[in-house]
């Protein structure tokens, strides 16, 4: 049985790895297209822009874990400070080798004791579904400016749909836990409905705060960009807000979509007449900033914990 589940595992694992080696080949295949003048005009224009771009992971950061703070005084886990930092980090290290950082529940709740592990999950998978929740929001609202996908020649069928997608996303979130209680006769779930019922400016909260995550993201980006020339305006932030939607999107493999995200931005911001260099490197140093920095620290400040 445990040869079976190990099996299991490694052939997922080859499956990521191609399907991983995939995505690097297409991207690499973009990138050998460009015109070589666009590397003669890659340089960095703006250097406060680089620079407060870089400076605002710290906000993003502060952002996230004023989510998981949130999250263990709604549950109601006892923790000191060093374990609710320790298990944030943990999250992020783990989190990265996972689907949009689905993944961080698995670092989190090492730290806990078993009778929070359920509500740490399931809470968490929550706030990583808010995160969902503001991609497809600004996204669609900038589908809405726009009057279009970006990458879609016909996509007034397909407007229709993500119109439909947000309100069912928004109906998802809000009444989760209603949801479970009717078809899930566990403790759990009675304990997840009981817990919101008594924290019903929870989700609120949570939102708000992916709300400004996201702004963040769009700002960290545009920022970027505009280091490398791009002009700073209305028209950027709407295909910026359309490049995450689409990311969020697609099918993820893990390190936070690396090769899927860069092909999407040069798919969409290069219709802007943007550097294709600028776009590639752009968000290249944005992935480094946001999710191998924070998940290097994880590495050096995170403990084992004795199981409990």
């Amino acid at each position: 049985m445990l040869k079976t589940k190990k099996n299991q595992k490694n052939i997922f694992l080859f499956v990521k790895l191609i399907l991983f080696a995939g995505v690097l080949f297409v991207l690499y295949s973009q990138i050998s297209q460009f015109d070589k003048n666009e590397w003669a005009e890659f340089r960095l224009v703006n250097p406060i822009s680089f620079v407060v771009a870089v400076l605002l992971v710290y906000p993003n950061i502060w952002l996230a874990y004023s989510k998981w703070k949130l999250t263990l005084s709604t549950i109601g886990t006892d923790s000191d400070k060093k374990t609710r930092i320790q298990s944030f980090f943990a999250g992020i290290v783990t989190g990265i080798l996972t689907p949009n950082m689905i993944g961080n529940f698995i670092g989190r709740f090492y730290y806990f004791e078993r009778k929070h592990r359920s509500q740490i999950i399931t809470f968490t998978l929550l706030c990583n579904f808010a995160a969902f929740v503001a991609s497809v929001t600004f996204g669609t609202l900038a589908v809405l400016f726009m009057g279009k996908i970006m990458v879609v020649k016909e996509s007034h069928q397909l407007v229709t749909w993500l119109f439909a997608s947000v309100l069912i996303a928004y109906l998802f979130y809000f009444f989760i836990d209603n949801l479970l209680a009717r078809f899930r006769k566990r403790e759990f779930a009675y304990n997840f409905k009981k817990i919101l019922k008594g924290n019903r400016w929870y989700r609120v909260k949570v939102l708000g705060l992916s709300y400004s995550r996201f702004i963040i993201f769009t700002a960290q980006f545009s920022l970027m960009l505009h280091a490398f020339g791009a002009e700073w305006n209305i028209y950027l932030i709407a295909a910026i807000w359309q490049v995450y939607l689409i990311t969020m999107l697609v099918p993820s493999l893990f390190l936070g979509k690396i090769g899927v995200k860069e092909a999407i931005a040069i798919a969409i911001l290069g219709q802007l007449e943007i550097n294709d260099f600028s776009i590639l490197f752009a968000s290249l140093i944005i992935w480094f900033v946001n999710t191998i920095s924070p998940a290097l620290v994880g590495f050096i400040i995170c403990r084992n914990k004795d199981k409990v």
